[in-house]
């Protein structure tokens, strides 16, 4: 059984690291969090923004595709794979995020965010 403490703990360091533009030690920081609490949707996600930071798209499109498993309604998620797979190339599959985050704001993306 995990320390559900210990999973925000990691969490909470990887966020430190990353507010320290230190992307890898955020990797390894949110891998333990994930390690401790294989649900914690946040800690794919901000994994998945490290990921990005590096420039490994594939690995933050891994995240924010289990972001989105464990939280079908996190927009941020969809946003932020929706920008890698436009830096990918990968235009209808961004278009597709875009349209499930239109639908799950009630409006439209605003200009340049994706």
């Amino acid at each position: 059984m995990y320390e559900p403490q210990d999973a925000r703990e990691a969490y909470h360091r990887g966020l430190e690291y990353l507010d320290y533009n230190e992307p890898d030690q955020a990797i390894a920081a949110f891998t333990e969090a994930i390690r401790l609490d294989p649900q914690h949707v946040y800690a794919y996600f901000a994994r998945g923004c490290a990921w990005a930071e590096r420039g490994l798209l594939d690995d933050a499109i891994v995240d924010y595709s289990e972001a989105i498993r464990l939280d079908p309604g996190y927009a941020a998620a969809y946003q932020n794979r929706a920008a890698a797979y436009h830096a990918k190339g990968f235009r209808n599959r961004a278009a597709d995020d875009e349209a499930t985050i239109r639908q799950l704001k009630g409006g439209t993306i605003p200009q340049g965010a994706s």
